[in-house]
């Protein structure tokens, strides 16, 4: 039975990367904001759905029922159990992604939702492996190894939503053929990075290089290429929905529904966060939270428009447009200073 403070360094590990991890996607999401309900069903799912599934699978398959981190001291990693959870975060992320459809447009949309459930997953595994330990978390995996294997989850959840993202603008057909593969590449991944030591230990002939310094950075130097890939991804995907934004709202300026201060900033992180500062300043904190609603209504109405001429399936309500525009002007009418 594991002790008090073992049970808080488990929470924490468990919940104190997880909150990092929302943050961060938050940031990401920079111009049409998820809903805070549908990051925390991937958080959700993947914390406590996913590890359920996951060790069932593997206990039908003969394999221990346990989910060590990458790197955990023991027996050498088993790669199917990088496959399986792979596979069974993969079947969830569509699962999620189908249920709210409607918000799930793009390559961005896919690296947040994935990024989400892959590190609810990695704080589950993190708990599980430190309430499971009979003896100091600081005998076995490090606590910053630990903090980074949720990362890697994300990691590979967020390669596959990329991809299941990009996929929406397939043909049918296509579009499965694209969500194979892409769940077969985060799959192979995973198995890739646990056994990479292993693979390395018998290359050189060493034992030892299955728990080495060496072959952990190597295994960590993978995912970190990943990563930066992702970041151009996601560079790339903000400079699109930039232009989205800048062409969308042109009109509504015309017509007096976005305010020009709001056009004229909201494409600039640092014209927006100037502008709260300046408005924390001076009328405090609930006009700041006005402007950030108003904000993000926009950029809702912006995407809002572009499902309704691009797409051919799951196209929104048109009076939808209207609610948003309502919003926007309710907003604008309790802050005089966005006519400024």
């Amino acid at each position: 039975m594991p002790d008090v403070s073992t049970i808080l360094v488990a929470v924490a590990l468990a919940v104190v990367p997880s909150l990092l991890y929302l943050a961060i996607l938050n940031a990401i999401d920079r111009y049409e904001k998820e809903p805070w309900t549908i990051l925390l069903a991937c958080i959700g799912a993947g914390a406590i759905v996913a590890p359920v599934l996951v060790l069932a699978i593997l206990v039908a398959a003969g394999r221990p029922a346990s989910l060590p981190p990458a790197f955990a001291p023991g027996p050498s990693p088993d790669a199917l159990v990088g496959i399986v959870e792979c596979l069974v975060l993969g079947v969830l992320l569509l699962g999620l992604v189908n249920s709210v459809r409607d918000e799930f447009d793009d390559v961005l949309d896919g690296v947040i939702y994935g990024a989400a459930l892959g590190a609810g997953f990695g704080a589950a595994e993190s708990f599980l492996y430190v309430i499971g330990r009979t003896t100091q978390v600081e005998g076995g995996v490090p606590f910053g190894q630990l903090v980074v294997a949720g990362l890697n989850h994300a990691f590979y959840m967020a390669v596959f939503g990329a991809i299941l993202g990009w996929s929406q603008g397939l043909p049918r057909t296509q579009r499965w053929v694209a969500i194979a593969l892409g769940l077969g590449t985060a799959a192979w991944l995973n198995a890739f990075h646990d056994t990479l030591p292993v693979i390395l230990s018998r290359v050189l002939n060493q034992p030892d290089a299955a728990v080495g310094t060496a072959a952990i950075l190597v295994a960590y130097l993978v995912n970190l290429l990943g990563i930066l890939t992702l970041a151009v991804i996601v560079v790339l995907s903000w400079r699109r929905e930039a232009r989205i934004l800048r062409a969308e709202l042109r009109d509504e300026v015309a017509s007096g529904v976005v305010p020009q201060a709001d056009y004229d900033t909201i494409l600039s992180f640092g014209g927006r966060l100037g502008r709260q500062w300046t408005l924390l300043r001076s009328e405090g904190l609930g006009p700041v939270r006005r402007l950030r609603r108003r904000y993000a209504t926009e950029g809702e109405l912006a995407f809002h428009k572009v499902r309704l001429t691009r797409r051919d399936r799951h196209r929104p309500p048109a009076e939808r447009g209207d609610e948003l525009r309502a919003e926007i002007r309710r907003l604008a009418d309790h802050q005089p200073e966005a006519a400024a």
